[in-house]
């Protein structure tokens, strides 16, 4: 196995990590901006 090899596969999985990340994040802030003062 290449280096080369070993550091795209590394490097898409790393990339698919950060897009996971992110879209948990972003149903985060919708939640949080649909209406913050429901639960009070």
């Amino acid at each position: 196995m290449s280096t080369v090899g070993l550091n795209e596969a590394t490097i898409k999985k790393y990339i698919q990590e950060q897009e996971k990340h992110d879209i948990a994040l972003d149903k985060l802030s919708v939640k949080e901006y649909e209406d913050p003062f429901k639960g009070c």
